[in-house]
């Protein structure tokens, strides 16, 4: 699996081999180890705009994705996942949970949505949750995110 990662924030700075190692091991554990994911870490102004323009709801929000399964240049295309750090760490303050693993729950989510989970009914809700706690489980915590100047 090939990954490709941009980071649009200052905030933030992302270790991309060890970004690369849990989307790669988040691929296996789905079965799906071929193909090419775009990962963005991107601020509220732009994760709130991407929202508006997709989703025609104006706010921030922590993780959106785009499937997209398709073949280009003969290359599978996945598709693109979109984090905004910011969100998270606000939303962590909220939960008191740990940022790194609420960050990597974030991929897992976005990843799933990917492969065409969904949570819009209580069924699907009930199995993308089962399959993100089985996936968290079984991969490594890698800190592959942290604050600037820490």
């Amino acid at each position: 699996m090939k990954v490709e990662m941009v980071n649009y924030t200052r905030k933030y700075i992302i270790d991309k081999k060890r970004l690369e190692k849990l989307i790669k091991r988040i691929g296996e554990l789905t079965n799906c180890r071929d193909g090419v994911v775009s990962i963005s870490f991107v601020g509220k102004k732009r994760i709130r705009n991407i929202n508006k323009r997709f989703r025609k709801n104006n706010k921030a929000t922590n993780v959106i994705s785009f499937p997209f399964l398709d073949v280009v240049a003969g290359e599978k295309i996945i598709g693109d996942i979109v984090i905004c750090p910011i969100v998270a760490s606000e939303e962590i303050n909220k939960y008191g949970n740990n940022f790194v693993d609420y960050v990597t729950f974030l991929l897992i989510h976005g990843f799933l949505h990917l492969l065409g989970y969904d949570h819009i009914g209580k069924e699907d809700q009930l199995l993308m949750e089962k399959k993100e706690e089985e996936i968290f489980k079984n991969i490594p915590r890698r800190n592959f995110i942290k604050e600037a100047g820490h």
